[in-house]
């Protein structure tokens, strides 16, 4: 039995029924793999690493069988452990004609480079790659927005995503593992459940958001020269996918990158893979979608118009008895917490109880004297 414990994510990027799981072409190693993940949480860094390197030869050459994928990992990895070498004489086989120049190019990556890095130099990240990354072992569901209106998004985390019109979004039925990942193509406001051990990502064209708890806009449609990341509350991260570090910021539960924070915002040039931070200046919060510029804070407000609020600014109905609660009233600083969490904490105040079937939130109350 080999001691996987002990294994580097080179030597995993070379092992028969470790590639099996990656590709999925073995439904006995998918379960082996899994459950042997999920029994050695603390290897998963380790096990993200080379499962890009065997992706990386997948994507870089279609034609390539198991076993040549398996040769030339083989040989980039003597390569990067000779650290002393000063030159690299190429084989002259057939398998290096077929890899061609992508394999050329990782036999010169020598040691301190992962082979995913220098591959993802060459390639921009889209959204049809990262949802194939992110979506290894797990179900997606993508939801995409052909409507003239916002549309709201509860997670199986309890986070809310605001989906803005023509844009799109994949995610988790439920989300496990050390990280919660979605991929998003467009524009969305995220509220996240705070969940300081489990980091939330989002993947939005080349650029990665990670934060632990917070709220926040996101800007990238494909077609655009830039990302944006607008932020209203909390602290968010962000990051390339080119960056040489990108697999360690993805699953440690620091934020590292560049750092925003409320009313900031930070720009990713795409032609020049470059960040820019700024303050939002008042034109620019004014364009934003109306729950990045919403105040959540009530004093005697009528719970009428707090409900009229919340419709307008999460893009959902909410029904109730409005004679029976015509004369209830809410003071109450709500802040970055996903929507239903906020009815959570305005239904106790009320003594109600609330429930969320048919995309529309039903509560029901004895009202107010």
């Amino acid at each position: 039995m080999f001691d996987y414990r002990q294994y580097t994510a080179n030597q995993f990027a070379l092992d028969v029924s470790f590639r099996k799981w990656v590709l999925k072409n073995s439904p006995e190693d998918i379960q082996f793999w899994e459950n042997w993940l999920s029994q050695n949480p603390d290897k998963e860094l380790s096990i993200q690493k080379a499962k890009q390197i065997v992706l990386a030869f997948k994507n870089a050459q279609e034609q390539i069988n198991d076993d040549e994928i398996a040769e030339a990992i083989a040989k980039i990895v003597n390569v990067a452990e000779q650290r002393k070498i000063k030159k690299v004489h190429f084989i002259n086989s057939i398998l290096f004609k077929r890899i061609g120049l992508a394999a050329s190019i990782l036999l010169f990556c020598l040691v301190g480079f992962v082979v995913f890095d220098k591959l993802a130099e060459r390639a921009t990240p889209t959204y049809s790659n990262s949802v194939a990354r992110v979506a290894q072992q797990t179900t997606f569901i993508e939801v995409k927005n052909t409507s003239s209106k916002s549309q709201l998004i509860t997670l199986s985390d309890g986070s809310s995503v605001v989906l803005q019109p023509n844009s799109k979004i994949s995610y988790p039925e439920k989300f496990t593992g050390q990280t919660r990942e979605v991929v998003l193509s467009g524009e969305a406001f995220f509220e996240i459940a705070k969940n300081p051990n489990k980091p939330f990502l989002v993947y939005a064209n080349e650029v990665v958001a990670k934060v632990l708890g917070t709220s926040f806009t996101i800007k990238a449609f494909e077609e655009d020269k830039q990302v944006q990341v607008f932020v209203k509350s909390g602290r968010v991260s962000v990051f390339s996918q080119k960056n040489a570090s990108f697999v360690d910021q993805q699953h440690s539960k620091v934020l590292s990158g560049l750092l925003i924070l409320p009313n900031q915002q930070a720009t990713f040039i795409r032609p020049k893979w470059q960040f820019k931070k700024a303050e939002l200046t008042v034109p620019q919060i004014v364009a934003l979608p109306i729950i990045q510029r919403q105040s959540f804070v009530f004093k005697n407000e009528p719970i009428v118009d707090v409900f009229s609020i919340l419709e307008n600014s999460y893009g959902i109905e909410i029904v109730y008895d409005k004679t029976l609660m015509a004369s209830c009233q809410l003071t109450a600083e709500l802040g970055d917490e996903p929507l239903l969490e906020k009815i959570n904490l305005i239904c106790k105040v009320l003594e109600a109880k609330y429930e969320m079937k048919e995309g529309k939130i039903f509560i029901e109350g004895k009202g107010c004297n």
